[in-house]
């Protein structure tokens, strides 16, 4: 029996060691050295005469590496020491490598790499060196053990001949990119010192604020991520790119992404722990800029979501001071406490843009405070009526800037406050409008006096919903020749205005036609609703029933709609109905109210209370939670509107 071992070759060493990102790969090295125990550590650009980079070295204090550890190491890919090991041996701090994979980031860099070690011997201190091209990742060249030049341990790495001239790697960007990595590295363990050309990584300069999010679950199709940290740093002075770094239960940072999150005003960076990162670190996954794993996505989008939230809140925070200081001057158009809930959530939108405004709009901030007032009531009732518009509102009413407009634009759309307010205004809207007509109905100042051809007709005219979200024609006041010639627009008929009587030969008058079309496969179908007011005050009986049943035949008889697929509901509104048609009214198996059904009709009889009834039933849990209360005093101004409307 022949035994082979498996040997790693060129191309899958290349595979192995490329990255897009030259600071991660300058990293790997950096991370060697703390794991090496390092308390200094540091990066260096050696520029040729010309001011060209020529070469990188990253030189640390560490422990150096022990001979016959370079001897395994080295001549391994996977199996290194640090695999079973969680901790460094004295300082126990987290290890970041596990495959001995971060050694051969250099490729991506520079042909060559030479790591000049220097570590402690039963002898004293010995030191040696290794070498690998990147042409040959495959062969590691070690010197033999010598005395050391130096008087302490620790290891250089020197990256030379450099495949590009790496311009990037001398900028602002490339120091905060590398700060944004080893920043909660140094928060967590303060022995460690880092320098990157020259500059030492200190958080205390470059970090605004530092918090972590509440823990949460993240439940996945076959598992769930209970183990996630979210950790958010904001930075004191702009970065070239916000981004999510993700790392393993130990916090060490494994991969990044960009963040893709809206947060107008910060300059921040996410991190991420969990060991689910670690699982997608050892697969070698996180290399990857545009991984769609379906699992990776809703994770990454659930900490996009948190982040979101984070960043909004912050916002509110940072707009207190603002919206204290238009408040001093009389210039903010609030009063008081929020109402209700959705006063609450006008005014975070509002606070939001006015912070907007008052960062970014110098005509606002010179502005004299009657002046800042008017154009915040023009903002605060665009944003009240229209907030899915708030880029154009800000444009026009206070010259914003276009890329903040778009900025604080995005920020809202994300939160859905838009939505919010939007639903949350029509809640409110209908549950006055079911308070206006409970007065009209109910209240005996009222009740006696209104009229079916009046407040009622109008009401229902504007708020078709009471009798169905479906509903969406509306024709008041029509003749039954008029309601099938709106009907024929309907359904493309070739109808002409023929005259549509009752069998009795007279014309017919229906109050209110309300139509919609089914959603439905077949565009043919069609659903219509006719619908009779009465005033509050009368009792109906036989006369009235017989009334809406000539209705509904002098339509369901016509030739051209009997054959058609439309279906229809009459209804009869009334305040109360006689007990001689009570048997009528309310029959054995049918639904309550169900006066006569067809194939294709049904014909109801319902008083007033039955559809307020139902309508609050819907509405209730909705009010209770937005808190919404309508005074008398209000009710009272809306029912006299209403009649003036009708008088006019």
């Amino acid at each position: 029996m022949t035994t082979l071992n498996l040997h790693a070759k060129q191309d899958f060493l290349e595979r192995e060691a490329k990255t897009s990102d030259p600071i991660r790969a300058i990293s790997e090295l950096v991370w060697n050295s703390l794991d090496a125990e390092a308390t200094s550590v540091s990066v260096v650009l050696e520029k040729n005469g010309l001011g060209g980079l020529s070469a990188i070295t990253v030189t640390d204090n560490g422990h150096g590496i022990k001979f016959e550890q370079a001897n395994h190491d080295f001549g391994n890919l996977g199996d290194s020491w640090k695999r079973n090991a969680h901790r460094t041996s004295d300082l126990k701090r987290a290890i970041h490598g596990k495959e001995g994979r971060g050694r051969l980031r250099f490729y991506s860099l520079a042909q060559r790499c030479k790591w000049q070690t220097t570590f402690e011997s039963d002898e004293g201190l010995k030191s040696f060196d290794i070498e690998i091209f990147a042409n040959a990742l495959e062969r590691c060249e070690v010197s033999n053990v010598k005395s050391p030049s130096n008087e302490h341990t620790g290891t250089i790495v020197r990256l030379q001949n450099l495949k590009d001239t790496f311009d990037n790697l001398d900028s602002v960007d490339a120091f905060r990119e590398f700060s944004s990595i080893f920043a909660p590295y140094i928060l967590q363990y303060t022995d460690a010192e880092l320098w990157y050309n020259g500059y030492k990584i200190d958080p205390n300069i470059i970090v605004e604020r530092w918090h972590e999010l509440p823990q949460d679950d993240i439940q996945l199709p076959n598992r769930t991520v209970s183990d996630l940290r979210l950790k958010v740093i904001e930075w004191k002075n702009s970065i070239d790119a916000r981004q999510i770094h993700f790392g393993g239960e130990d916090g060490i940072v494994l991969g990044s992404q960009a963040a893709h999150v809206t947060a107008p005003g910060f300059e921040f960076s996410a991190y991420a722990y969990s060991s689910y990162f670690q699982e997608l670190a050892d697969k070698n996954l996180l290399e990857l800029d545009d991984l769609n794993d379906p699992e990776f996505l809703i994770v990454i989008n659930h900490i996009r979501d948190e982040l979101g939230d984070y960043f909004r809140q912050r916002q509110s925070e940072k707009s207190l001071g603002v919206i204290q200081e238009l408040k001093d001057a009389g210039a903010y158009p609030y009063e008081g406490d929020p109402k209700d809930e959705i006063e609450r959530r006008e005014r975070q939108v509002f606070d939001i843009a006015t912070y907007a405004v008052s960062s970014y709009s110098k005509d606002f901030t010179k502005a004299e405070p009657s002046l800042q007032k008017m154009t915040l009531t023009l903002l605060k009732e665009a944003i009240k009526h229209n907030p899915d518009e708030l880029s154009t509102i800000l444009q026009a009413v206070v010259n914003l800037p276009k890329k903040k407009q778009t900025e604080f634009s995005a920020l809202l759309k994300k939160t859905e406050l838009g939505n919010i307010i939007n639903a949350s205004s029509l809640i409110s809207e209908r549950i006055v409008v079911l308070e206006i007509l409970k007065g009209i109905v109910f209240n005996p100042k009222y009740r006696n006096t209104v009229k079916e051809r009046g407040e009622l007709d109008v009401l229902i005219r504007d708020h078709t919903w009471l009798f169905g979200e479906q509903f969406h024609i509306t024709l008041s006041e029509v003749g039954l020749t008029r309601v099938m010639g709106r009907v024929s627009e309907e359904v493309a008929s070739k109808r002409k205005g023929r005259k549509i009587t009752k069998k009795d030969g007279k014309t017919g008058r229906v109050d209110n036609f309300l139509g919609r079309l089914v959603p439905n496969p077949d565009p043919a179908k069609r659903e219509y609703l006719l619908i009779e007011l009465k005033r509050p005050s009368l009792t109906v009986a036989r006369k009235e029933l017989d009334q809406v049943e000539d209705y509904m035949n002098a339509i369901k008889d016509e030739d051209d709609f009997a054959r058609t697929d439309t279906t229809w509901h009459f209804y009869l509104i009334s305040g109360s109905h006689a007990n001689e048609i009570d048997s009528r009214v309310n029959q054995k198996d049918r639904p309550q109210g169900l006066f006569l059904e067809g194939e294709n009709y049904k014909v109801w009889v319902k008083t007033w209370s039955e559809i307020i009834r139902a309508n609050e039933a819907r509405l209730k849990f909705v009010q209770d939670q937005l808190k919404i209360e309508v005074s008398d005093s209000e009710i009272e101004a809306r029912i006299q509107e209403l009649q003036k409307l009708v008088t006019k």
